[in-house]
């Protein structure tokens, strides 16, 4: 992957903007926006041929279908392009600190690891932040790309809810 795809994917910190549902380019988005299109006419279809017991299946069916169209319709354009609709992480200012240190990643930084990002980031996201930073320095962004573009931008939730 050519390196100004992979800054529109990976945002400074190392979050992967691609598996985030916020993301217009990403993966959600444009799944969910294909997944859409494939069941238009379906919600009609089951309740022209569905009896009254089929109702509450159509009434969860239209609320996912719903959904998906509504993910489908993402705005977010990344961190790097000004159109992130304020970022979901308030003050963050990893943006400029790269382009002030000449990197295109926190990691990338001969600062990485620096403490500024403990005021912005909440310890799921740091954890997130600090991880994916150490894989840049180590195998850069492009095997960073390759190992976490299939990863659930939210797994890092799930833990913590699991525990």
């Amino acid at each position: 992957m050519e390196r100004k795809e992979l800054l529109e994917n990976i945002a400074p910190c190392s979050l992967m903007c691609y598996t985030c549902g916020g993301y217009k380019n990403g993966a959600i988005c444009k799944l969910a926006g294909e997944l859409s299109g494939y069941l238009e006419g379906m919600y009609e279809f089951y309740e022209k041929h569905s009896g009254p017991e089929q109702k509450s299946y159509l009434e969860r069916f239209q609320i996912f279908q719903e959904e998906l169209t509504r993910m489908g319709e993402a705005g977010c354009g990344g961190c790097r392009n000004g159109e992130h609709n304020g970022c979901s992480i308030r003050g963050c200012f990893l943006l400029e600190c790269v382009k002030d240190h000449e990197v295109d990643f926190c990691g990338e930084c001969p600062e990485f690891p620096c403490d500024k990002v403990h005021s912005i980031f909440e310890e799921e996201v740091y954890l997130q932040w600090l991880e994916g930073g150490k894989r840049i320095r180590e195998a850069g962004a492009e095997q960073f790309w390759e190992e976490r573009r299939r990863v659930p931008h939210y797994a890092g939730y799930k833990k913590v809810l699991e525990e």
